[in-house]
């Protein structure tokens, strides 16, 4: 058998097991699932913290969404965290009334560094104990109005870290927008259920975010890395906190309608993603073995299948090399490739039809090759321009 025959052979089954591994869970995902039932008198008090850096244009209509929470109002308190901001956020805060901390720290900059910092002052002025839980999002979320419903019943319930329902505002409104949508769906949709059916640890996804009191007293906010809500869930899992889903408890945010304004962030979260993997992913392993337990594995693997966009990029890519290079008609191995790309359209298309998406978004897959084309880019541009001279030299400070 020739080398390249080999390689495609060796790649096809690596993709088929990868996607084998995806179904798997949307299989679970699909199955109906049991209503909770809440407690008709919450009793969890939440601190609902908002970490912000120069959020004055859209902090109003999050501090508004809070506003209109169907929960107790002795039962939660908002604080701010007005990080390194030079805009007026921090007026704009007290003017609601609500708790604003200031930090300035010009050496540690990012979300982590301010989570920590929040809840390293909470202890410092004995405010700590006074929550039962935490609830983090960021600062142009809006907030479902049963949201703390949901959580309160999540955490009497036992549950110590759980990740909300992240959904999109407007996700139609632009092909940038839709395109990066179907991650959020994907993910949340044929991925978290799943999880949560096998009693796996979810992602965080860095908003809609809650946690117990006990684990931030335990834990702390270690991850300060440029993906601290991977980072995060990573370490909990390590430590037996298993993050958990409820679908039941929305967020709303919007995301970057255009591929200019989507490009640090995209870059970010793929090289971010990568780093962890470096990190963690043999310490995952091992406590596999170690405990038998098979949950170590799920976010091995997790870490392991590249972002999604990229993970579809990458067996089209390879998909055409083999059209243009081995094809000769139907055989085993033809057959493998026509399955990848098969399977995987059908997912996508899956998770498009339990996201309840509009004919606009679907409408918007047309400019998936120009989509394609942009993520590709934006990988190298990440390394060359960003991780060579930013997020290493930050990473390091840690």
């Amino acid at each position: 058998m020739a080398p390249i025959n080999l390689l495609f052979w060796v790649l096809g089954g690596v993709f088929i097991i990868a996607i084998g591994y995806l179904y798997f869970l949307a299989s679970l995902s699909l199955m109906p699932q049991k209503n909770r039932r809440r407690s008709p008198e919450p009793t969890t008090k939440f601190a609902i913290i908002i970490p912000a850096h120069n959020e004055v244009v859209v902090i109003k209509n999050t501090l508004e969404s809070i506003r209109c929470l169907n929960y107790p109002k002795r039962q939660y308190e908002t604080i701010v965290i007005a990080d390194n901001c030079d805009d007026e956020t921090a007026q704009v805060v007290k003017e609601y009334g609500v708790c604003c901390f200031k930090r300035i720290d010009k050496e540690r900059k990012g979300k982590g560094f301010a989570l920590q910092w929040a809840f390293d002052h909470l202890k410092a002025e004995k405010k700590f104990a006074d929550y039962d839980a935490f609830v983090i999002i960021d600062a142009d979320t809006i907030i479902d109005p049963d949201f703390l419903r949901a959580m309160d019943s999540r955490i009497a319930g036992g549950e110590m870290a759980i990740q909300g329902y992240y959904d999109v505002i407007n996700p139609e409104v632009s092909p940038m927008a839709s395109l990066s949508y179907f991650g959020f769906i994907i993910s949340r949709n044929l991925r978290f259920k799943g999880r949560t059916r096998m009693g796996w640890s979810n992602n965080l996804l860095g908003n809609g975010m809650c946690f117990s009191r006990e684990v931030i007293d335990e834990f702390g906010w270690g991850a300060t890395s440029i993906v601290e809500d991977i980072e995060y869930a990573v370490m909990l899992h390590l430590n037996g906190i298993k993050v958990s889903f409820a679908p039941e408890a929305k967020i709303f945010a919007e995301i970057p309608t255009t591929f200019k304004r989507s490009r640090i962030q995209r870059s970010r979260w793929d090289i971010g993603k990568f780093q962890i993997r470096n990190r963690y992913l043999v310490k995952l392993l091992k406590e596999a073995i170690r405990t038998r337990d098979i949950s170590y594995l799920d976010t091995a693997m997790e870490l392991a299948i590249p972002p999604f966009s990229l993970f579809v990029i990458l067996a089209f890519v390879l998909f055409g090399l083999f059209m243009a290079t081995l094809y000769n008609g139907l055989n085993a191995l033809s057959m493998i490739w026509f399955s990848v790309i098969a399977t995987l359209t059908v997912y996508v298309l899956t998770g498009l039809v339990m996201a309840k998406a509009n004919w606009k978004t679907y409408r918007n897959l047309i400019h998936a090759p120009l989509f394609v084309l942009w993520r590709v880019k934006t990988i190298i541009w990440g390394y060359v321009f960003r991780i060579g001279k930013q997020w290493i030299k930050t990473e390091r400070k840690e």
